[in-house]
């Protein structure tokens, strides 16, 4: 049961590392998209891609009445995938630190309390964070391409709701305890 705090905080790690990589795999899909348009519209146009949503992170657009995926939806989706990839990996970056930080091995001092509090908002903040690009995104998709059905899946909203009144909590929590400190 020791071994259960390194092993959450190494796959915290882990996950971290590959949504940061997803997003500069993102990155440099969207330069080349602008680089080498030809070939990504050929694949686009291939057998392999025939019938076949374009996704990243969850978003994505998916095709009505059979229509082929442009060029243009795909720079919008990589696009969003870059943000998105980005703040999925600042989600496990906290827990990584808040395991790291409860470990004993951090470099926040002796009050980490507060510091865990703030990194448990954020948790929320960027939670929430997610589905609000991928529904910007959506919509300026839906302005220029008027043959998609843009999806967004709103519970991350809920879930970074939840983690930032938990941290709410957490810091009344804080407070009481800091006062109780100093009537004794």
């Amino acid at each position: 049961m020791k071994q259960l705090p390194r092993f959450l905080q190494a796959l915290a790690g882990i996950i971290q590392i590959l949504a940061w990589l997803l997003a500069a795999i993102a990155f440099v899909g969207l330069i080349a998209s602008f680089v080498v348009p030809g070939n990504i519209e050929a694949f686009l146009a291939s057998e392999i891609m025939a019938g076949q949503d374009f996704v990243i992170n969850g978003f994505g657009s998916s095709m009505i009445s059979g229509s082929v995926i442009s060029l243009g939806m795909v720079r919008w989706t990589m696009a969003c995938g870059i943000l998105t990839m980005s703040l999925t990996a600042m989600i496990f970056r906290n827990l990584w630190l808040i395991l790291k930080t409860l470990k004993g091995s951090d470099s926040f001092g002796e009050s980490n309390t507060p510091d865990i509090t703030r990194m448990i908002r954020e948790i929320g903040i960027f939670f929430m964070a997610i589905p609000v690009v991928e529904l910007i995104f959506s919509c300026l998709m839906r302005l220029f391409y008027v043959d998609i059905d843009p999806y967004v899946d709103v519970t991350g909203i809920m879930t970074g709701l939840v983690i930032w009144y938990l941290s709410r909590i957490f810091g009344y929590g804080q407070k009481l305890q800091s006062d109780v400190e100093g009537l004794v």
